[in-house]
């Protein structure tokens, strides 16, 4: 997949997408979400990940209990799955304590 990506995007930045892609699989599994992301809006939030140059460690070193991804607004259309995932991270966040 990411040959084809090179052609159409020679300044990818690999190791942000390869993370980009677990976070993105990993909301997907969030069950009770109204509308899991799809492929729209992941290529959204690409664009939002790289034109902010977030550097990949910002996914790579999450708490995938504890933290929200970055610019997850733009993986979430629906503001009652965007309710759901910050009550999901605050819940984590309390009992991680």
């Amino acid at each position: 997949m990411l040959k084809i990506v090179d052609v159409h995007y020679p300044t990818i930045q690999h190791d942000l997408v390869k993370e980009a892609l677990d976070v993105f699989f990993d909301v997907r599994k969030i069950p009770g979400l109204k509308k899991k992301p799809s492929t729209s809006e992941l290529i959204d939030w690409l664009k939002l990940l790289m034109a902010d140059n977030l550097p990949d460690e910002i996914l790579k070193n999450r708490d995938a209990t504890k933290a929200i991804p970055p610019l997850y607004g733009a993986l979430l259309k629906n503001e009652q799955d965007v309710h759901m995932l910050e009550r999901l991270a605050f819940m984590a966040r309390r009992e991680g304590r």
